[in-house]
């Protein structure tokens, strides 16, 4: 029997390009699995990143979601014109999805819930994941395919090599699960590493922190993990001015040994630094972007 992904690449002529990262998903069972974790009802918006041949749009259809399939590659957005442009919610964005505001795609369409779904070209996983933190309180979920080291790295504990900025981000505001691991057979082309499927679901008990305090935040995680060696003391000292008094006042107020290295402090005790900082008058500091490039690297 053959395969419907197969089949309809050899239709339409499409073969994965390289360049663009493309990995087609082939195994039934891991898209009746993902389509299970996004959870798709009627009248859901979906955000599909990287819609590619449309096999998991037409499952999120058939359910009666409403779906924005967001494809850069020409061939594949043709593809998918053709053989679901005349579904009923179906709506297909023909572009770079770094270039897609998907706050204010939601927006444009009266959403007030937004799910996003997709699987992710590893150059773009970052990108995707800080645009998840942008949709704010109208992030409903994701699910979203990433490599498998990436997804252990935004599971991760503190203590651990893998725990990062993204650990840190998104565990302040959202719940990360890695939900299912991909073996690399389950695509085509196979890829040399094995993929795995991630699901970002808000808190239960809502956010560490107010959403109006995710820029200083931000700012604060990104400036001690960009200089991980050091010891938060040295960090803080050069991107916030403290001297040491103020340094000794922070460390009291927020309970935080400043002579720890950042992955040794959990998503509370970030918090607690943040606002003892602010106490201190420095609640926003120097942008890393303002002295040396970020790692994301290793820090995704």
């Amino acid at each position: 029997m053959t395969n419907p992904v197969v089949e309809r690449l050899r239709r339409h002529g499409v073969r994965p390009r390289k360049e663009l990262g493309q990995h087609f998903l082939v195994d039934p069972r891991v898209l009746e699995r993902v389509v299970q974790l996004i959870g798709p009802v009627p009248g859901a918006l979906v955000l599909e990143f990287g819609a590619g041949l449309g096999v998991l749009t037409e499952r999120l259809l058939d359910a009666g979601a409403r779906v924005v399939a967001v494809e850069l590659d020409d061939e594949l957005a043709r593809l998918l014109a053709t053989e679901l442009g005349g579904r009923a919610g179906f709506r297909l964005v023909h572009a770079d999805l770094k270039r897609v505001d998907a706050a204010a795609l939601a927006s444009e369409l009266g959403a007030t819930k937004l799910k996003l779904a997709g699987n992710l070209p590893f150059q773009l996983t970052s990108t995707v994941l800080f645009g998840v933190l942008d949709l704010e309180e109208r992030l409903e979920d994701a699910v979203l395919m990433v490599q498998r080291e990436v997804a252990e790295r935004l599971v991760a504990a503190p203590g651990t090599r893998d725990y990062g900025i993204l650990s840190v981000l998104l565990g302040a505001f959202h719940e990360v699960a890695l939900a299912l691991r991909v073996r690399p057979g389950a695509f085509l082309p196979r890829p040399r590493v094995e993929a795995a499927v991630i699901r970002i679901a808000p808190r239960p008990a809502g956010p560490a922190l107010p959403w109006t305090e995710r820029g200083p935040f931000t700012r604060l995680v990104k400036s001690v993990f960009n200089e991980r060696r050091k010891v938060l003391r040295n960090t803080l000292k050069k991107f916030y001015g403290l001297d040491a008094a103020a340094l000794r006042r922070c460390e009291a107020a927020s309970a935080v040994d400043l002579g720890s290295r950042p992955e040794a402090l959990n998503v509370d005790e970030f918090v607690r630094l943040l606002h003892a900082l602010a106490a201190a008058g420095r609640p926003g500091g120097q942008s890393p972007s303002e002295s040396q490039p970020l790692e994301v690297r290793g820090e995704v």
